[in-house]
């Protein structure tokens, strides 16, 4: 089959993944192609208003005449850019689009708007009983109407540096009460975020703003499956109630108390995947423990974990600038990818890799571990031998990655001896200059002559 006798829902669908300018240049290699482009029901503009800039009279042509002819919209991506100065001249034209792709039944609405204060019409896109998912980014919805109609038909409603505020934002949940998917990044009117009443949510995605506090999270939603929260304020109350069926859970940027990952844990009896990233508390170590289901966990810089209880682990990674002091009770039979990347600010030395092999010892066998430091210390190998008690740990591929390349030749030897006495890698993967290449070329050579 040639390619101007693909059908065109195939063809929609490959210029649906196109940029406007590539989707445009590929009108012209058949009147199919351009008989399907002027008929795409996908359209993506990007918009930089400002002088001599065109384009916008180029989409202008364009919705005009899907607006004349009543082409279908299925999706209509939006992204515009414009100074204050030039605000009242562009929003019109937006209005404009904005108004035909609503009237041509559109399901799918992306806008991504750089203008300042942008007032964008929710009330009426809520009002479509088309409009399946709303992804909101930069516009000012704290003007709108307080009063919004039940839109039945949307899934999924997606708010990026949105100007709303908290009764805006609950009237907007309880007029959407069934949709799927919600996220929610860097609002910066909203004091408190309540998630409840959704009788299909499935996945929420919470982030907020460092320099933003808001007072408390609260979500009650026995259909979630997987959430993602991203906390930064310390002071922040989050409160997850209800959510039996959550199967994934990612937290990150948070300071928690004594014993809320622990019960969140035992509360979530189908949890599968559990990610914490720059995660602490004040009172001591958190235990992973006691989990049946949980078969994927990543934990990245945080450093207050002791031990971890999960006998049907399938994947464990653990990324951090320090090593942690953390024990795994028993190794999962099942487990088949173990990954470790540690990068390391400090001179190493022998306590250094001490610490190293007992981490790596936790589990007979790890699938990667990658190292990447800046300065290694000579290594007094007599130091290494008190800690020779502790099983050598099996490493698949290791990877070591640094900076340094000012050692001379007779430094290198306790270090190679220090790397390979803290694990026995099976593949070694090395990535530095060529004077770090030089001396473990000769340091390897004669250690096996």
């Amino acid at each position: 089959m040639v390619i101007d006798e693909l059908p065109e829902c195939l063809i929609h669908k490959i210029l649906s993944n196109l940029s406007f300018e590539e989707a445009a240049n590929s009108s012209m290699l058949s009147k199919t192609w351009l008989q399907a482009w002027f008929t795409c029901p996908n359209l993506k503009f990007k918009v930089e208003y400002s002088k001599g800039n065109n384009n916008r009279k180029i989409v202008d042509k364009i919705m005009e005449r899907y607006r004349d002819r009543k082409i279908p919209i299925e999706k209509f991506a939006l992204s515009i850019s414009a100074s204050n100065y030039h605000r009242p001249l562009v929003i019109p034209w937006i209005d404009k689009w904005l108004g035909i792709a609503l009237q041509n039944g559109v399901k799918d609405m992306v806008s991504e708007v750089s203008v300042p204060s942008y007032p964008f019409p929710v009330s009426t896109f809520l009002a479509s009983k088309s409009l399946r998912e709303l992804d909101l980014t930069g516009c000012d919805l704290s003007l709108s109407a307080s009063q919004v109609a039940k839109c039945h038909s949307l899934r999924k409603l997606s708010l990026t540096n949105v100007r709303l505020d908290d009764n805006l934002l609950q009237t907007m949940l309880t007029c959407c009460p069934l949709i799927v998917d919600f996220i929610i990044v860097r609002c910066p009117l909203l004091t408190k975020i309540e998630l409840r009443n959704l009788q299909n949510i499935k996945s929420v995605s919470i982030s907020i703003s460092y320099s933003h506090q808001i007072e408390c999270v609260k979500i009650q939603a026995p259909t979630l499956e997987h959430l993602s929260y991203c906390g930064w304020g310390e002071s922040t109350v989050l409160d997850i109630i209800e959510c039996q069926n959550l199967r994934s859970l990612k937290l990150s940027h948070m300071k928690i108390s004594e014993g809320f990952l622990q019960h969140l844990i035992s509360t979530f009896q189908f949890l599968e995947s559990l990610i914490l990233v720059r995660f602490s508390g004040e009172l001591g170590k958190f235990n992973i423990c006691g989990s049946q289901s949980l078969k994927i966990l990543r934990i990245c810089s945080s450093g207050d974990i002791g031990e971890i209880d999960a006998s049907n682990l399938v994947s464990f990674e653990y990324m951090g600038t320090e090593i942690p002091e953390l024990k795994i009770a028993k190794e999962s039979g099942q487990l088949k990818n173990s990954k470790t990347y540690i990068y390391c600010s400090n001179d190493l030395n022998a306590a250094w890799f001490c610490e190293f092999r007992k981490f790596l010892s936790n589990l007979t066998s790890w699938s990667q571990v990658s190292l990447y430091f800046k300065k290694c210390n000579e290594i007094n190998m007599e130091d290494l031998q008190v800690h020779h008690s502790i099983t050598t740990p099996q490493v698949d591929v290791l990877n070591v990655s640094t900076s340094e390349d000012k050692r001379s030749s007779e430094e290198w030897p306790s270090f190679v001896d220090a790397l390979l006495w803290s694990c026995h890698p099976r593949r070694l993967n090395l990535c530095s200059t060529s004077e770090f290449f030089s001396s473990w070329k000769k340091t390897l050579t004669e250690s096996i002559e």
